[in-house]
């Protein structure tokens, strides 16, 4: 399973369970963290696109607020689960792609939150 696979099941079930987490989430709070991956890595995939047609962008990390719950809470999934732990990495204020991460599962989980994440829609 990878991180989209993770995301999509959850958006399907709503089981908080399924993250491996040392604190347990809310539904809501497990949304936030689905929501921001979602847009981050859809948006991800919009800028892979681009580049492909030749425009002048490149992949970018997740700029983590102090403030923001996701970035309070982010830490703790990434930690504790694995599926998180392969995909995920802090440096300062950015989250970005795990050094494990090949370029082929980068494009994979991209491209399937582009298929999945369509804010406006009904999820479920």
């Amino acid at each position: 399973m990878n991180l989209t696979d993770k995301l999509i099941q959850f958006d399907k079930t709503e089981d908080t369970s399924i993250f491996s987490t040392a604190q347990d989430y809310s539904v809501s709070d497990c949304w936030g963290v689905c929501i921001e991956l979602f847009s981050w890595l859809k948006l991800e995939h919009k800028r892979y696109m681009w580049s492909q047609e030749g425009r002048p962008t490149q992949s970018k990390p997740h700029i983590l607020f102090p403030e923001s719950f996701f970035t309070k809470i982010i830490p703790d999934f990434i930690a504790n689960d694995d599926v998180f732990r392969h995909s995920l990495k802090i440096e300062g204020n950015e989250l970005y792609y795990s050094d494990d991460m090949t370029e082929v599962e980068i494009r994979t989980i991209t491209k399937a939150a582009f298929d999945h994440y369509n804010p406006g829609r009904s999820y479920n």
